[in-house]
């Protein structure tokens, strides 16, 4: 039998909503801001695309969460639910295989002087959004997910 949903989900996933999703929404447009001011380098994608990219990508795995596995955790889970909890899993390794190919790019990133404190500005919200994301999937990994995961048993 799935486990119920108790008080400490439901507010684990209103936390998850309010401060995760909504801030990654928040704080990656404005990160594309940014990344869009500098110069074109010639280097293929630029950073704003693979901003662009990786917030595209963040907001299906979010909605997936929103309209499909939230809903179900907060009527209590059903036999699905493990298989979408794995696949959340999943997206949220390859998203932690990829940022740090992103940091390396952006850490590389030469500009001219005048637009330096645009690429400052620019590396201090990456870092900081890098750091909320770390909280977000230890949130759900670590957290929300493991109140919903059937205990496997030795036969």
């Amino acid at each position: 039998m799935p486990p119920q949903p108790d008080s400490s989900s439901a507010a684990l996933i209103k936390h998850i909503l309010s401060e995760f999703h909504e801030g990654h929404r928040r704080d990656l447009p404005a990160l594309i801001n940014l990344a869009r001011q500098l110069p074109a380098t010639g280097a293929a994608p630029s950073f704003a695309d693979e901003l662009q990219a990786l917030m595209l990508d963040l907001e299906a795995h979010m909605f997936k969460e929103e309209m499909r596995l939230f809903p179900m955790m907060e009527q209590g889970g059903n036999t699905l639910i493990g298989l979408l909890i794995g696949d959340m899993e999943q997206e949220h390794a390859r998203h932690s295989q990829h940022t740090p190919q992103m940091t390396a790019r952006l850490a590389a990133l030469q500009v001219p002087p005048d637009h330096q404190a645009t690429l400052n500005a620019l590396r201090t919200g990456w870092q900081a959004f890098l750091a909320e994301l770390a909280q977000h999937v230890a949130a759900e990994d670590n957290g929300l997910f493991l109140m919903f995961k059937t205990p496997v048993t030795d036969v």
